[in-house]
């Protein structure tokens, strides 16, 4: 059997409809309240006939990441772990509570695995674990992580997560660890790149002179299958079908969506100003900003990213981003409800 975790997630969500499409033995770890209604749309939607059968096939099971009683409990009987829950923020207020989620989480989580007899430790990390390239700005597997201010939060958090993972795996733990690329594909409008697909088709007017990668989740899922199934262990994976530069993928996201594709460019100062000015909103207001200094800063950066690993590894073939910007957009066409303004996803 198969444990997989942060199921309602965008890579986890295609993971699931993945593996309970090859007839696996599934059971999803989800904290109490959270809501599985778009993950049975995407079921529905990848596969019309067999969708809500195959949905059915998943075992749900309440837990936390921080409840060790409760990671022991999901792990009775499985034999393979998929490990996706991670917490994704790049507010400043939100340091401690990721840091604990995704580093303390992950440590709970392979402790938890190498007392049983799992078989093998998927870990989907990101390539925001991986060090910043000194030149060429090409990021690769082999680059040395090293301690800077231009470091996120987030980086930090899936660092440290990673570094969990490694930890286990010299304690024994057959581990293949990925490390995705931006993720393209149909997902909560209020996170990830749906967010992106929603801004656009709502009209976003800028956009930022930043490139970098990009990949399809149905790609990320089978590539993770992939390794899990096969002989590699203790290696890690960029996952990366192409670099865009954010206009491309806008621009990409408008044609499908219908849209206008935003016009005017964002540059650093513009960049600046914005983090500032919606701070100073957030102070007066008390809501959270939907604008941070790291996400500013992260958007016109340019950077290129290195498939070469995997492909060697698998001869696996990455799908077009046109072919992610389409599914997402088609995916919303016929769920219009999960971008309307009134709609929000349970947590």
């Amino acid at each position: 059997m198969i444990l997989v975790t942060g199921g309602t997630g965008l890579v986890g969500s295609h993971l699931l409809f993945e593996l309970a499409s090859k007839g696996k033995i599934i059971r999803a770890l989800k904290r109490a309240g959270s809501n599985t209604e778009l993950i049975k749309r995407l079921f529905s939607w990848y596969d019309h006939e067999r969708g809500d059968d195959l949905f059915e096939r998943i075992e749900w099971v309440e837990g936390d990441l921080m409840d060790i009683v409760s990671l022991q409990e999901a792990l009775k009987g499985m034999e393979y772990v998929y490990h996706c829950a991670a917490m994704v923020s790049f507010m400043p207020d939100d340091k401690e509570q990721m840091l604990n989620a995704n580093v303390e989480g992950t440590a709970n989580l392979v402790n938890v695995a190498l007392s049983t007899d799992i078989r093998k430790f998927c870990h989907c990390s990101s390539v925001a674990a991986i060090g910043s390239p000194e030149k060429n700005n090409l990021v690769e597997e082999s680059l040395v992580w090293k301690t800077s201010r231009t470091n996120s939060w987030y980086a930090i958090s899936k660092y440290g997560s990673e570094r969990e993972v490694w930890r286990a795996s010299e304690e024994g733990l057959p581990m293949v660890i990925v490390n995705p690329t931006v993720v393209i594909g149909p997902g909560d409008p209020a996170r990830s790149s749906a967010q992106l697909y929603q801004s656009v088709k709502n009209g976003m007017k800028f956009y930022t002179s930043g490139v970098t990668g990009f990949v399809d989740a149905r790609d990320v899922a089978r590539i993770m299958v992939m390794l899990t199934d096969s002989d590699i262990i203790n290696e890690r994976y960029i996952l990366s079908s192409e670099d865009l530069s954010y206009k491309e993928l806008f621009t990409l996201f408008a044609h499908y969506s219908g849209a206008q594709a935003p016009k005017y460019r964002a540059g650093r100062f513009l960049s600046e100003l914005a983090w500032r000015l919606e701070k100073a909103r957030s102070l007066m207001t008390g809501q959270k900003p939907l604008l941070s200094k790291e996400t500013a800063r992260n958007a016109n950066i340019r950077r290129h990213f290195s498939n070469n690993k995997i492909i060697e590894a698998t001869g696996f073939k990455f799908r077009p981003i046109t072919e992610a910007a389409e599914n997402t957009s088609l995916f919303f066409k016929k769920y219009p409800v999960y971008l309307s303004p009134d709609f929000r996803m349970p947590s």
